[in-house]
């Protein structure tokens, strides 16, 4: 009776563990925020949100976790004395931003297409 006790507590650790480093190593490739989203041009709050709407909404359709993309975090902005919201985004999860931002931005679309040409010719 005490091995199959000793067994369970040992898969348990293991896999908190497990689930410990998955978590720092996606964490870890979060290497955008918010503010890169912004480098691409003035954007309306509501475009920007909208946007990060449709890419949870993607991962959800294609089975992929959002958290490993997208990470909320709250930044104090001590000149207004408030709390910001920003977000950590991926690769992916930029990326998925920029798709859903310049399908609502013609001007924007355009230049990313003028861009993803230049790097791939």
């Amino acid at each position: 009776m005490e091995q199959n006790h000793t067994s369970y507590l040992i898969s348990t650790q293991n896999q908190i563990a497990s689930s410990e480093f998955e978590d720092s190593f996606y964490e870890a490739r979060q290497i955008y925020s918010m503010s890169h989203v912004r480098f691409v041009g003035s954007l309306s709050q509501q475009m920007t949100l909208k946007a990060l709407d449709k890419s949870f909404e993607i991962c959800r359709l294609a089975g992929i976790k959002s958290k490993h993309h997208f990470k909320k975090v709250f930044i104090f902005d001590a000149t207004i004395g408030t709390i910001l919201i920003d977000w950590q985004m991926s690769k992916t999860g930029f990326s998925l931003m920029m798709i859903e931002i310049s399908s609502a931005d013609e001007k924007l679309e355009l230049w990313l297409r003028k861009l993803a040409v230049n790097k791939f010719l």
